[in-house]
């Protein structure tokens, strides 16, 4: 028979969820609730010792003369089954962590006992989406993100607006929802998908970067702000990271005060155990209330392998159906149907073949600085270069510092070159130059206009601009592959001269700044306004830049097939996937190729 120790660890099978406090490690949780479920399973009463029988000679009756003792059968308790001797019955129970959160971070934390281990994996492997509550606070840049780092810069938030964060929130969630339909690799066209996608219940089939399927404001109380995200794979340090983005493209800082997960899959924060309540009198009752959901995710896991399975199998026969289709286009080239330069490599006629065969690629959009140009030599150096010519000796450190801080009020002040307020280019540039050298102790007013009016223009040429060694043979390779190409670039007039005296005009059929265009990235309007010079839909687009928000991710948001330019690999963004990535513009027609989504 069962003793009440054996039955209490019986029930002790399945899955729960606690609340982690913040500052607290998540390994500290499991040990804490371990101890308890051992001391409560080592203090139910233990089973009755086993009974020895011994003989023994002992005195019959009421003498003690060892002349009349007798063999007299005696139960003694085994000494063996003492608890004294023996210990608690039990060291070790298995209390497995589903996705864990930092020391940081608060919220819902799921465990398993048991075989609930089993069934917490397939709840990892099935890529369940969690809910968080952000805290953040504008003004502040910290090393980690958090409002406890180490300050490294401090900026103003006057500017921003709630209209302002929901423009950047949408776009960010716009770019994520892409990235879900290519992990979650079904199709499109068919009536299913178009379901999933409608109740949202798309969701990666395999492991991918972090993904947002759902972000909004919830408060804006500036300088504090509260975020509510829905996302799958990530972890506390991306959300963290997304504050410091958001920030950053509100033209300031800011920091993660907290991070709470309120809801893990199923799991929600009113199912969850507090400290006080991580007792085996309440992880039972939970474990219980918790028994039909452990089975329909175990159940669900062995249909998610049964599909990765057939879809490997669909995969390796659509791989056979592809090469007779590229064989087909083979054919039809050598017939007139595709007629490519003869001049084009044998890789650059494939491409074309390719491009046809998946609903063409007619149109690339450029960024330009920092993508396809450069300053030739920092703002320091040259604004110095050009004080010693009116005959100021200004060190090239103090320049560069005071023409940052100076771009960064002009930029929130009249942003777009000031187009709103009847500002230009010019005038938004020369006011720029003042400001910087004003900072640096320069009151002559004819000294500054002559600053101001020699380095315009000494922008306007060439000479201060270098092109990337890999701009022009890629430009060139897609006018040989027929694509079109315009720019689109937060720039202002001057760039048609730029380009002109650079070499790279003849290869844009457009050219669209932000000046032009009355509308700066991320802006979409900018977009907008390109594919309309287009004239073709925004799936038959391909933008390349090297910003995560300006390009990447507003192109994306429109339904161009963004490409982020990372020439060093220091643009850590998760959410990118590899083949959007590229470290060199000669990578471009390899992964037009590859493009998939």
């Amino acid at each position: 028979m069962a003793t009440p120790a054996a039955r209490l660890f019986s029930k002790l099978d399945g899955l729960f969820a606690v609340y982690k406090p913040q500052g607290v490690h998540w390994k500290l949780v499991r040990d804490t609730i371990e101890t308890n479920l051992l001391k409560a399973v080592n203090s139910c009463p233990a089973a009755p010792p086993r009974c020895k029988v011994q003989f023994q000679l002992l005195p019959s009756g009421d003498c003690s003369s060892s002349s009349q003792l007798t063999v007299t059968k005696t139960n003694l308790p085994a000494l063996a089954d003492h608890p004294l001797v023996t210990g608690p019955r039990f060291h070790k129970i298995r209390v497995g962590v589903g996705h864990r959160l930092d020391a940081f971070s608060s919220g819902v934390l799921v465990l398993g006992l048991g075989n609930g281990n089993t069934a917490l994996e397939s709840l990892y492997r099935s890529h369940v989406t969690r809910e968080y509550m952000l805290e953040g606070e504008f003004g502040i840049a910290t090393d980690d993100f958090t409002h406890t780092g180490r300050v490294i810069e401090r900026s103003t938030f006057d500017h921003i607006t709630n209209d302002k964060l929901e423009r950047v929130l949408a776009m960010i969630q716009g770019a994520n929802k892409k990235a879900l339909i290519t992990y979650s690799h079904v199709d499109l066209s068919t009536q299913e998908a178009y379901e999933l996608a409608v109740k949202g219940l798309l969701r990666p089939l395999d492991k991918s970067p972090p993904i947002l399927t759902g972000l909004r404001c919830l408060s804006f109380k500036p300088p504090q702000f509260t975020l509510e995200v829905q996302c799958v794979n990530e972890t506390q340090r991306f959300l963290r990271k997304l504050v410091h983005e958001v920030g950053l493209e509100l033209r300031t800082n800011a920091v993660c005060t907290k991070v709470r997960r309120t809801r893990d899959g199923p799991f929600k924060m009113e199912d969850a155990l507090t400290r006080h309540h991580w007792t085996a009198d309440d992880i039972i009752p939970a474990i219980a209330n918790f028994r039909r959901t452990t089975r329909k995710i175990r159940k669900n896991d062995i249909y998610r392998q049964a599909i990765k399975q057939s879809d490997s199998t669909t995969q390796t026969q659509g791989q056979a159906r592809t090469s007779t289709c590229q064989l087909e286009s083979v054919s039809q080239e050598k017939a007139g149907s595709l007629s490519p330069p003869s001049e084009m490599s044998v890789d650059s006629r494939q491409l074309v073949i390719n491009l046809t065969m998946r609903g063409p690629v007619r149109w690339v959009f450029w960024d330009i600085k920092d993508t396809l140009l450069k300053v030739r030599h920092s703002v320091g150096e040259q604004y110095g270069h050009e004080a010693k010519r009116v005959g100021l000796k200004l060190p090239a450190m103090q320049l560069e510092t005071a023409f940052k801080e100076a771009y960064r009020q002009h930029s929130r002040l009249y942003p777009n070159y000031g187009i709103a307020q009847g500002m230009n280019g010019q005038l938004w540039w020369t006011s720029l130059v003042k400001s910087t050298f004003s900072q640096c102790g320069v009151q002559d007013p004819d000294l500054l206009d002559t600053l101001a009016k020699n380095l315009y223009h000494n922008f306007t040429g060439p000479e201060n601009w270098e092109v990337f060694p890999d701009s022009n043979s890629t430009l060139k390779s897609c006018t040989a592959l027929g694509l079109k190409q315009g720019v689109v670039s937060n720039f202002d007039r001057r760039l048609e001269g730029i380009l002109q005296g650079c070499g790279l005009r003849t290869h844009f059929s457009f050219l669209l700044t932000s000046e032009d265009a009355a509308a700066a990235k991320p802006d979409p309007d900018i977009f907008v306004q390109a594919l309309k010079k287009s004239g073709v839909p925004a799936k038959l687009v391909v933008h390349v830049g090297d910003h995560y928000i300006n390009d990447y991710l507003t192109s994306r948001s429109l339904g161009i097939r963004g490409y982020l330019l990372d020439r060093h690999g220091l643009q850590k963004h998760l959410d990118v996937p590899p083949q959007h990535r590229l470290q060199s513009l000669d990578e471009l027609p390899a992964r037009l190729l590859q493009e998939t989504d």
